[in-house]
């Protein structure tokens, strides 16, 4: 069986956050402010998603920095200090709604959620679950939810604020179950700390474009990261196989067979790994973690047919 790459060596690779505010919102910078500092920190693209309010801010893109279209939903759940936030992206920018405030959910807690996926998804927006652990969902306030692209993994806001940015528990969840949701790093910034440049995505595709972009973010070409870098990450026959910058650890993530860990010698480092799966694995995806403790992951690749 021949080696087969979750990405494509013909494409490019994009790094981006997917999620950040301005003075539109809750932000502190204005949006040219936002732009130039992603820009000059070597991003490709960001989406702005304002609270409830919908932007498309296509002028302050370039040849060489793109800017999405977007908008983070918010919802209550019927249970103290819980909620529910939902960004939307849309998937090729014509006929994006800018500086639309966007109608209130007529529901709230998880039928809430669904429906906002749905209305979402009917105006062009693919939908990411944002920061379950900073929201204190349980799995029981998001096990029903479906149609939507990824899940915040990492919330580099969250993080900052109070040690609530990791999310794997209920990423994991889905993945365990079979349900096909990618994981993505974001900065959730707004800048009235350094709660920027810490968390992103780098996106394999032909161009830098919002088609381009979105097409990569639905069909899950693209890991997520604090500070690695991956190379290449697929299967090769009954191997999984991970290539990447230098780290400390590398860790293969299965289910429900145990995966593999492996760890480079002191004061060494190791760039790949290859793991034998049983064939009976959900999933598969790797972490990568470097000497600083920074963390990259992949999306997982499914090995069960039914999944």
């Amino acid at each position: 069986m021949a080696r087969k790459s979750a990405f494509s060596s013909e494409y490019s690779w994009f790094k981006g956050n997917l999620h950040s505010h301005s003075t539109r919102s809750d932000g502190k910078l204005d949006p040219p402010q936002v732009v130039e500092l992603y820009r000059s920190n070597g991003w490709d693209f960001i989406a702005f998603t304002e609270h409830e309010f919908y932007s498309y801010w296509q002028e302050l893109s370039s040849d060489d920095f793109l800017v999405l279209p977007g908008i983070e939903m918010g919802l209550d759940i019927p249970k103290f200090g819980r909620c529910h936030h939902l960004l939307g992206i849309h998937k090729s920018g014509n006929g994006a709604k800018h500086l639309v405030k966007a109608p209130p959910a007529e529901k709230d807690g998880m039928a809430g959620a669904q429906e906002e996926i749905y209305r979402l998804g009917k105006e062009g927006y693919l939908t990411i679950y944002c920061h379950p652990l900073w929201s204190r969902v349980e799995w029981e306030d998001i096990s029903e939810l479906r149609g939507f692209t990824a899940i915040e993994i990492y919330n580099h806001s969250s993080e900052m604020e109070n040690h609530s940015g990791l999310h794997l528990d209920h990423w994991d969840s889905f993945l365990r179950r079979g349900i096909k949701v990618w994981g993505v790093a974001t900065d959730d910034s707004h800048h009235w700390m350094e709660d920027y440049c810490g968390g992103w995505i780098m996106v394999n595709a032909p161009q830098l474009t919002v088609a381009d972009l979105t097409e990569a973010l639905v069909a899950g070409r693209f890991y997520s990261s604090t500070g690695p870098t991956i190379t290449d990450f697929g299967l090769d026959g009954d191997e999984v196989y991970i290539e990447c910058s230098p780290a400390k650890a590398i860790h293969i993530v299965t289910y429900e067979p145990w995966g593999r860990s492996f760890y480079a010698e002191p004061g060494k480092s190791i760039s790949s790994a290859v793991h034998r799966v049983r064939g009976n694995e959900i999933f598969v995806r790797a972490e990568v973690v470097d000497s600083n403790g920074k963390t990259a992951w992949t999306n997982p690749i499914f090995l069960d047919k039914k999944a």
